[in-house]
């Protein structure tokens, strides 16, 4: 049996998996895995299977927008999954962090259109403390990585602004770090479903020098560099977090085996 969408085969997928918003992406993070398949393909739903550093992990796309990728977000946690990590791109509100540089976020607005239709505005969106603890430790062991900030993003639902302007000014008096279109629907996702979530993105634009340039190149190789360094961190925080629960279930299954014999005996 699979899934009704993203026509993801249940209990076949590795507990963590990685997701990004495009398909081309996911592809390129599944050729950094070794023994890597592609598990279920289905318009922009992209799922891939491999290992990293000796563990098995999933890769999915989502594609762009709150809408589309819940129904990523839900599926993946119908099929078994119980940690997801976000790895996208984002523009920055803070001038420290520019073109090439990480944000880790912590938790995020909800500006972002669809949760509001599951839960009061009032729910938070808060990244799991383990999910970003792994990424800052991941972070912090890779040197190539010289700038990165750890704080909340702000998730919106468009990225073209209308007649109804945008709170970009507000978010960045209120120290929003950066701005994306998913982030805070897989965060409220996970925690209605009882699993890890968090994120990390690369910075691809400062938002008040796009505006007043009216220009947005995110295909610089600038910004292709950081999304490298991001992949990496994001897989070495992945396989870290898989490693983890192995090792605890292995400790639950030891519990339960002398728990037995001293019952029994």
């Amino acid at each position: 049996m699979t899934t009704s969408i993203c026509l993801l085969p249940l209990n076949r997928l590795p507990p963590v998996c990685v997701v990004v918003g495009d398909p081309l992406r996911a592809k390129r993070i599944s050729d950094l895995l070794t023994d890597s398949s592609l598990l279920a393909m289905n318009r922009e739903y992209h799922t891939y299977v491999g290992k990293y550093d000796g563990v098995e992990l999933a890769v999915m796309s989502h594609g762009i927008g709150a809408g589309g990728a819940s129904c990523a977000f839900e599926e993946l946690i119908q099929a078994g999954v119980t940690t997801i990590i976000r790895a996208g791109t984002a523009g920055s509100f803070d001038p420290r962090f520019r073109e090439g540089a990480l944000v880790i976020a912590t938790g995020a607005v909800r500006d972002d259109g669809v949760s509001d239709g599951l839960v009061p505005l009032g729910y938070p969106a808060i990244c799991h403390y383990e999910v970003v603890q792994a990424l800052v430790n991941s972070v912090q062991l890779h040197p190539d990585v010289s700038s990165y900030g750890v704080g909340v993003v702000t998730t919106v639902g468009h990225f073209y602004d209308g007649p109804l302007g945008n709170k970009n000014k507000l978010w960045a008096a209120s120290k929003v770090l950066a701005i994306e279109m998913e982030v805070a629907i897989l965060l409220v996702i996970a925690s209605l479903r009882g699993i890890r979530a968090g994120a990390v993105v690369n910075i691809d634009n400062y938002i008040f020098e796009r505006e007043e340039s009216e220009k947005y190149e995110p295909q610089r190789e600038i910004v292709h560099q950081g999304t490298f360094r991001m992949i990496r961190v994001v897989l070495s925080a992945a396989a870290v977090l898989a490693k983890q629960d192995l090792e605890r279930n292995e400790k639950k299954k030891l519990a339960k085996s002398e728990s037995s014999s001293s019952v029994s005996s």
